[in-house]
């Protein structure tokens, strides 16, 4: 297996010269990076234009079933919203569904493509618990489903982005539905939030730009830094654990690395306990540490002492810190820092970002299955 250190010499791409990873981009990955911001500004006009039913609201749960980039941005969701409302925020990735769905549950069906077999599925199951059914979506069968059960209730948000790779339309997964239930009583101060967050990703966008240098780009530093590593993502319990997450999938799907996560205060009760012997760790993995300023201090102090007495002597460390105010800016901000990291890493590897060769495989495999 070979080093980061010899991956190194090996290594063909300059990430501040385009003429040498131009030719990986087909999919225009970076191009989806660079215009995020204003994504997520069409996003806020998408959701600010919908007005979800008005049995919908008040509900007693909440139940987001997808998966991919549309569970993450369930993900996000329900760390968003755990803070400000007293109504439990389920996420759900797979075929069924938990049992406490019912009528006084919404039921969010998330599918990018609308194709997504097991969010086709779970919503036909919340559909026969008699649940109030939103399907977010920018076409294909979930689309024709909701618009097939709408008299009994299903109600339909198309969402931009056909064609685009999920994880690259996280504004489309994430703004509407935040905007959505804003209305419902569900995350209160979203659209504060929102207006703090777009001016905040367009400055970030301005420091981690291709056109940026690497010495001054945060973003090409670290994807350089984890070139021929495992990365770790650690994330402080919260959004920036929601984040650490997302960040593990960005460096699978983009980078074509295996990454992975996990969270403090978590970590500290066994994790920490596998790093006494992770020696020859030091030339294979890096851990990214991602924290909030809204962190509780006891937490803070916790990722210290870890880092400093059992991470720090055996691999290398790269700790971010959330900018921003609000929860949703934080989130929003570290997610970005990641999305570019895990694209430039992905040039440094000599791989195309938005294949999904393994993913389109299993699909197939799958289709030849009998239902």
């Amino acid at each position: 297996m070979a080093t980061g250190a010899a991956d190194r010499e090996e290594r063909k791409v300059n990430l501040d010269d385009r003429n040498t990873w131009s030719g990986l981009d087909p999919g225009k990955m970076l191009d989806f990076a660079v215009g995020f911001p204003d994504q997520v500004r069409e996003a806020a006009r998408v959701g600010g234009s919908f007005t979800p039913p008005a049995q919908f609201a008040d509900p007693r749960l909440v139940v987001l079933s997808g998966m991919g980039g549309s569970a993450v941005a369930g993900d996000f969701l329900a760390r968003l919203c755990e803070g400000k409302s007293p109504i439990p925020f389920l996420v759900n990735r797979g075929y069924a569904i938990p049992a406490s769905v019912g009528p006084e549950t919404l039921f969010i069906a998330s599918s990018h493509s609308g194709n997504t077999e097991e969010t086709l599925e779970a919503a036909e199951a919340a559909l026969g618990c008699r649940a109030r059914i939103l399907c977010a979506t920018t076409d294909g069968r979930l689309q024709a489903w909701a618009r097939e059960h709408e008299a009994e209730g299903v109600a339909l948000l198309v969402i931009p982005g056909i064609g685009m790779p999920p994880r690259a339309s996280l504004g489309y997964s994430l703004i509407p539905l935040a905007l959505a239930l804003e209305r419902l009583g569900v995350y209160p101060g979203a659209s504060a939030e929102l207006a703090e967050t777009i001016p905040l990703l367009e400055r970030l966008r301005d420091r981690v730009h291709p056109d940026v240098p690497g010495e001054r780009n945060q973003a090409k530093k670290l994807a350089e830094a984890l070139f021929g590593r495992i990365p770790w993502v650690q994330g402080t319990v919260g959004i920036m654990s929601a984040v650490a997450y997302r960040w593990r999938t960005q460096f699978n799907e983009n980078s074509k690395v295996l990454a992975y996560s996990s969270e403090y205060p978590e970590l500290d009760h066994n994790e920490v306990i596998g790093w006494e012997r992770a020696e020859r760790w030091r030339e294979l993995v890096s851990v990214i540490i991602l924290r909030s300023p809204s962190d509780h201090r006891r937490v803070l102090a916790r990722v210290d002492i870890t880092r400093a007495k059992f991470i720090e002597p055996k691999a290398p460390v790269h700790v971010i810190e959330a900018e921003g105010d609000s929860p949703l800016a934080q989130l929003l901000w570290t997610v970005y820092l990641g999305d570019f990291a895990s694209i430039y890493l992905a040039f440094l590897n000599g791989a195309d970002p938005a294949s999904i060769a393994s993913i389109n495989t299993l699909k197939h495999e799958m289709a030849q299955l009998p239902k």
